[in-house]
């Protein structure tokens, strides 16, 4: 059940997995005063009084337009606020995201309320009304409870004649664009400081936003909506009609403003002036270590490593190991083009590499004499009599490689039928399902043979290996595509069938298994007849993980074997 936020039931499952990843992240705090600093996940944090950046904000800019301009002060304030909260809010949602792998525009929304609350601003109340789509139809209607701003006006007992949770709108609007990648703003139309209920926003495209506005106000006539655009181009409107001894004494203030301005101006001129320095110095260095790769040229002779240097993509100078690389003399290697060597393809990833000053290059592939050999390179790039050069540290990884791959399939893959094992079935459903939106469906099958035990007591266990691995090649045939069989262990398998269009598409998959097994398997000149009893669950209906699918279709294929084997059962059967 969620605690930071309250959401339409349809977004609920996406929002208690950002709330899990949210709390995780705010779980790693540190806060060091001793040091001056809190840190949440890795990240500085800094802890602000709510009223500094609200009525007591607006109460210094009231000061500064001086008393008869109560109106022009607070446009200004308002305005400047919102700006500033919504690129807060942006480069929050930019780091957030960033940080926790978070690519779906739904998924990156859904950590921005919970984000908000666990950092103080408000709790929110996302409505039914809302439509958060990528395009003009998107819509975010939602209440702040508890907003900061407006509880610092109400504990302030401070007179305004507007919406002061301008925060409150700007950071959330920000999240939310740079969630979606297109332009949004948000407004909020009743507020506790008017006397008004609740603290309701709505959020939408700037140039349909007043549409959206007073379509909900057409619905909801009850409420009082105040659709004021408080910010800089409405203080323009109010200035217009100010004297011109109201203008010059904004004007003075201004420019004072402007002195502090110009003073940290100069301020960050010097800082630049130094930070260049500090680069020339810094290239110096630079230039004296390369001055000085001449002197452990011979070094290299001393490596199992083959090293070349390269001028303008030609071999100038080689150690001897590389001639064992390339199985040739130093003497037909030299002025060799870098095509001739690599080929034409692994050439162009070397040069490419080369151009962008990169370091490292892995797993390239030469071909010599029919044989393959794969090499992993470090790249240096130096002068050789004043040309650019780059030297190549090229070590053979054939046999580690070979050997990280047998490891790999050892690791995912089952042994004796070849199809993958649990674990690599379980990650292919976890990222299946996190790239999925809620309106996606998905389902996994699970199968157990029917009396493959008695097959392995009367036959022997080499029978029913051979069984199993001839029931493996079979399924894979009668079911190719885009779905995943893995063997679980056993007598026991799965089949994930992503993308269904229908639910009936998962039970098309078990009829196709049931249909394959009809035909006898010949093992070891005796004829078997094998059936399965299957289980179906369907994402999202039946579980939007990997453990509740896998439960759910493993009670569903209990069910089947009650009913008689040799059939399938789907959850959503079992449940009525």
């Amino acid at each position: 059940m969620l605690k930071t936020v309250s959401v339409p039931d349809k977004f609920a499952p996406i929002f208690e997995r950002a709330e899990k990843q949210v709390r995780e992240f705010f779980n790693q705090q540190r806060m060091a005063p001793e040091q001056g600093t809190i840190e949440v996940h890795d990240a500085r944090y800094v802890l602000v009084r709510g009223a500094a950046f609200s009525v007591e904000f607006f109460q210094i800019i009231r000061k500064v337009f001086g008393d008869d301009n109560q109106q022009q002060a607070d446009a200004f304030a308002a305005g400047l606020l919102y700006e500033l909260a919504h690129a807060v809010g942006q480069s929050d949602a930019r780091n957030f995201h960033q940080t926790m792998g978070l690519t779906d525009p739904i998924e990156r929304l859904s950590a921005g309320p919970i984000h908000f609350a666990h950092t103080g601003w408000a709790f929110v109340d996302i409505l039914p009304e809302s439509n958060p789509t990528p395009d003009e139809q998107f819509m975010l209607v939602y209440r702040h409870p508890f907003s900061f701003e407006c509880d610092a006006w109400l504990e302030a007992n401070a007179a305004v004649e507007h919406p002061v949770c301008v925060m409150n709108a700007g950071y959330s609007s920000g999240w939310c664009q740079e969630s979606f990648g297109i332009p949004l703003e948000a407004r909020e139309v009743t507020c506790r400081s008017q006397g008004d209920e609740h603290c309701l926003f709505i959020m939408a495209q700037p140039h349909c936003l007043d549409d959206k506005i007073q379509s909900f106000a057409i619905q909801n006539p009850a409420l009082e909506i105040n659709n004021q655009r408080v910010d800089f181009r409405h203080l323009a409107d109010i200035s217009d009609n100010q004297p011109a001894d109201w203008h010059q004494g904004l004007q003075q203030r201004l420019m004072a403003y402007a002195r502090n301005l110009e003073a940290t101006q100069a301020q960050l001129s010097a800082n630049v002036e130094r930070l260049e320095r500090e680069v020339e110095e810094r290239k110096r260095i630079e230039r004296e270590l390369k001055a000085s790769e001449e002197r452990w040229r011979e070094l290299s002779e001393a490596t199992f490593d083959a090293i070349i240097i390269l001028v303008n993509q030609h071999v100038v100078d080689l150690n001897n190991a590389s001639e064992q690389l390339f199985k040739r003399s130093a003497d037909a290697i030299k002025q060799t083009p870098l095509t001739e060597l690599f080929g034409q393809t692994q050439a162009e990833a070397i040069g490419q590499a080369m151009e962008r000053g990169e370091s490292q290059l892995e797993a390239i592939q030469l071909l010599q004499e029919g044989q393959e050999t794969i090499v992993d390179m470090q790249l240096h790039h130096t002068q050789v009599n004043g040309s650019a050069a780059t030297i190549l540290a090229i070590r053979d990884v054939t046999e580690r490689t070979r050997a990280m791959q047998r490891l790999e399939r050892l690791a995912n893959y089952d042994a004796l039928t070849g199809l993958p094992n649990r674990n690599r079935f379980q990650r292919i459903v976890n990222r299946s399902i996190m790239g999925s939106n809620f309106s996606d469906k998905h389902g996994i099958l699970f199968l157990d043979l029917d009396n493959f035990k008695s097959i392995n007591d009367n036959f022997g266990h080499s029978a029913g290996d051979l069984l199993l691995f001839a029931l493996a090649t079979r399924m894979s045939e009668a079911i190719r595509g885009n779905n995943i069989i893995c063997r679980l262990g056993g007598d026991e398998f799965a089949i994930w069938v992503p993308n269904l269009a229908v639910e009936e598409d998962a039970e098309q998959v078990a009829r196709q298994i049931v249909q394959a097994l009809k035909e006898p398997f010949e093992i070891q000149r005796q004829r078997h007849r094998v059936t399965f009893s299957i289980g179906i669950a369907i994402y999202p209906h039946d579980g939007t993980d990997y453990a509740t699918l896998s439960r759910h279709s493993d009670t569903a294929m209990y069910q089947a074997k009650r009913n008689g084997k040799n059939r399938w059962c789907a959850y959503s059967d079992v449940k009525r």
